[in-house]
């Protein structure tokens, strides 16, 4: 901010509010007019230049944050929704006699008998194998990734994403300007976009669970008459995506959190009264506790549900990366029968066991922790640049900033009258 815009504001301000605020307390006016002409008056000012370590510094974090998220919270949490467990069988013969007793025949006896029947009377003793998941462990999972398909498989089907993406919000909210009819006319439309975009984002999920493939994304796309499937749980999901914003602003509302104003905090936080800030306490927690329920309760049921669905109906010449059991959700169900969608989203979900969703739940858990470290590193930097910048100068900038936004607001207010 240089000091001529400053003094301009400055001077204009003061004018038009003694023109037309007469109500005004003059000593305010001279107080906003001391702090405009702080920042003037300091001497050396701020080059704009000296900001850019921090904006630097702001716009990696997020994109580290912004890539954790997708890599972790979709291409793994993906991949770890449809991993079956694998096991591997190991046959090896098993001797029916100690080593210094003679066989129950003598060779010239076994040599007679077919080969076949030679194995059959042979004993086997069977080892099965259980193979720790691949998706256990997020080193491990990145490795797997980049073994698939490099470096850049952790950000596999990004393009997609943001097709996808894209268009969803675009189009939502331009029918909710169309219906006119506010939160309730965003909720619908959004319904509708999820289900008229449910073949692009099983696209999406099969970009991120199937090795590579040469085909363009619209060749990939599954005919319309196999997708009948995914109606429901898309559906179920959108849904589920909606309720976890809605109810915990609904409960907000419910509990009168809009309307508790901050002198009322300050006053009882002044005047010692426990009781009033524990039940204020729990007013506020419980919103993010409503959110977190639902999104365990209600969110990640239907986003499983959706991916394992979307990942039944891979093409047949297409693999997943990961040991995909579909038989575990098809079992003897026929597409064709009606009622047939219902029954295999309610599969879907059951064939996803406890072990697999306590797995899913904490590689979400390291996604957040992961995000939360990066942010606070972060942060800390951006405040060490700023007190290398002079943490005296931006006190006097900031300061001088709001009085010269107070003395635009009252001249703004003055030209309206």
């Amino acid at each position: 901010m240089s000091g001529p815009l400053i003094s301009h504001v400055m001077r204009r301000g003061v004018q038009a509010a003694q023109e037309h605020f007469n109500g005004i307390d003059p000593a305010q006016i001279t107080k906003l007019q001391q702090d405009a002409e702080l920042y003037e008056q300091h001497g050396k000012g701020i080059n704009p230049m000296e900001f850019l370590p921090v904006v630097i510094t702001g716009i990696v974090c997020l994109a580290i944050i912004a890539s954790i998220r997708y890599t972790v919270g979709e291409v793994m949490a993906s991949l770890a929704m449809i991993e079956s467990p694998s096991t591997t069988a190991i046959i090896e013969p098993k001797a029916t006699y100690a080593d210094d007793a003679p066989p129950a025949y003598s060779d010239d006896e076994k040599e007679t008998l077919i080969p076949a029947e030679a194995d059959a009377d042979a004993d086997v003793e069977i080892t099965l194998i259980n193979h720790k998941p691949i998706t256990a462990k997020i080193t491990t999972t990145i490795g797997h990734l980049q073994r698939v398909g490099g470096f850049r498989a952790r950000w596999r089907g990004l393009g997609l994403s943001i097709l996808y993406h894209g268009l969803h919000g675009s189009i939502s909210n331009m029918l909710a300007s169309v219906m006119g009819l506010g939160l309730v006319g965003h909720f619908f439309s959004y319904l509708l976009v999820s289900l008229g975009l449910a073949r692009l984002h099983m696209v999406w999920t099969h970009s991120m669970i199937a090795y590579p493939s040469a085909k363009p994304f619209w060749r990939r796309i599954v005919p319309r008459k196999q997708c009948k499937a995914i109606l429901l749980p898309t559906l179920v999901f959108a849904v589920a995506q909606q309720a976890t914003f809605i109810l915990p602003v609904a409960v907000a509302f419910a509990l009168g959190l809009p309307n508790t104003q901050a002198d009322h905090v300050a006053a009882a936080a002044h005047h010692e009264n426990c009781s009033k800030m524990v039940m204020l306490a729990l007013r506020v927690l419980a919103v993010p506790a409503t959110a977190l329920f639902v999104a365990l309760a209600v969110l990640l049921p239907a986003s499983v549900t959706l991916t394992r669905v979307e990942a039944m109906l891979l093409p047949e010449d297409e693999e997943t990366i990961v040991p995909f059991d579909k038989a575990a959700i098809m079992g003897e169900l026929d597409l064709t029968v009606r009622g047939s969608s219902k029954a295999l989203f309610v599969q879907a979900w059951r064939s996803f066991d406890r072990s697999a969703r306590l797995r899913l739940i904490k590689l979400y858990a390291k996604m957040v922790l992961a995000q939360f470290t990066i942010a606070m590193v972060g942060l800390h930097l951006a405040i060490a640049e700023l007190y290398i910048i002079g943490g005296e100068r931006l006190a006097l900038f900031f300061q001088s900033g709001v009085a010269q936004v107070k003395l635009m607001a009252i001249e703004a207010h003055a030209h309206q009258n």
